[in-house]
């Protein structure tokens, strides 16, 4: 009789636990699965690149990319807006290299915070940028393109072994081929830095929602 008794409370507290597991993982899957989540959300308020600018007079437009940029970069070369017998020409904005900052420098803009800001700090990386103002059909288009390079050592900080020559190559540029070949040596092309990208060409944003508000008063 007593065994009978032990092996039902036996099975009630067997009944119980299971119970217990299978609510609390409904509860679970209700609470970090809702419907959309597997849904990719795209960032709102993301500017385009190019990014459209009103055409406003060409020597503001230069003056305010050309402002953005230096608190980033210093600015290497400028060609600005030319009005050739009636035809608008391209602007040209390109900047030198800065290493980038880390995150025991948090003054500099150029290594946004998250990931690029850690890379900044445990590697030797920097950055340029290569921008082009140009005349459209009512507006003009700013082109901004941050590169993105981690230094070629000749081989890892303190190691005993044996180094490997330098890269000698070159990332071709078709735009100014001259510069960059001094430029790239030592330096290995990472790609582009989108999220820079997309801090500066906000920035820039609102400065010409500025300049239209100031125009209109």
């Amino acid at each position: 009789m007593f065994a009978v008794w032990l092996m039902t409370i036996r099975l009630d507290v067997v009944f119980a636990l299971v119970s217990f597991v299978v609510a609390f993982a409904g509860c679970r899957a209700f609470q970090e699965e809702p419907v959309g989540t597997n849904v990719p959300q795209v960032p709102a308020g993301k500017p385009l690149n190019p990014l459209p600018v009103p055409m406003l007079d060409r020597e503001l437009v230069m003056d305010e990319v050309s402002d953005e940029i230096d608190n980033y970069f210093p600015i290497l070369t400028e060609q600005r807006i030319q009005n050739v017998n009636g035809v608008l020409s391209e602007g040209w904005i390109e900047t030198r290299p800065k290493v980038g900052g880390s995150i025991f420098e948090p003054w500099k803009k150029d290594s946004t915070p998250g990931f690029e800001k850690w890379h900044a700090t445990l590697q030797s990386v920097r950055r340029f940028a290569k921008v082009r103002v140009i005349p459209s059909a009512g507006n003009y288009l700013v082109d901004l393109r941050v590169y993105k390079e981690l230094e070629d050592l000749n081989q890892p900080v303190g190691s005993t072994v044996s180094g490997r020559p330098l890269r000698s190559d070159n990332a071709l540029d078709i735009d100014r081929n001259e510069i960059f070949e001094i430029r790239n040596r030592g330096w290995i092309p990472q790609g582009r830095d989108l999220s820079l990208e997309e801090v500066i060409l906000r920035n820039i944003e609102a400065r010409f929602l500025e300049a239209v508000r100031s125009t209109q008063q």
